[in-house]
């Protein structure tokens, strides 16, 4: 039903998945996504 309305399903699992979490884990999870970006030369953001 989801990808009838438009919604990609993989961006969708990932966003049920964090839903699920504790918000810490969820802010340290975004932190070690940044630093890896940043390790990579990847714009942030």
């Amino acid at each position: 039903e989801a990808k009838g309305n438009g919604f990609d399903t993989k961006v969708m699992r990932q966003v049920l998945k964090l839903r699920k979490m504790e918000p810490h884990d969820v802010a340290e999870q975004d932190e070690l996504l940044e630093l890896y970006k940043r390790a990579l030369g990847m714009p942030i953001g």
